[in-house]
């Protein structure tokens, strides 16, 4: 019996310039619901070769701390519309959300500086 059908895929994982536009574009709906204007900080033009020349370890930790940062917002976001579409007041949790966002994206471009 073939075990073909059940192999698990392997999916790619995007460039660290498209992590960071992917975590902004959430940051802007953020602040959106915080009734802040939306920051998109500094442009991330070589991130991917900054990337690419960095360690090992760096690549790593870059990775984890993408991952952690898009699963807490994603998380974050989901919440903050449940509770909008709830009637509850969101601004001060979507403020909080953002800044924990944009202290993340910073960190992920610090480690490749």
């Amino acid at each position: 019996m073939s075990n073909l059908g059940n192999s698990p895929t392997i999916e790619a994982r995007p460039a660290p310039a498209e992590q960071i536009a992917q975590l902004r574009a959430i940051r802007a709906l953020v602040d959106e619901l915080a009734g802040n204007a939306p920051d998109n900080g500094a442009t991330a033009e070589d991130l991917d070769r900054r990337y690419d020349h960095a360690s090992s370890i760096v690549q790593r930790r870059f990775d984890a701390l993408a991952g952690e940062t898009a699963a807490y917002a994603a998380d974050g976001l989901s919440a903050l519309i449940a509770g909008r579409g709830a009637g509850a007041m969101v601004a001060g949790a979507a403020a909080h959300l953002a800044r924990e966002m944009a202290r993340s994206i910073r960190r992920m471009e610090m480690l490749l500086s």
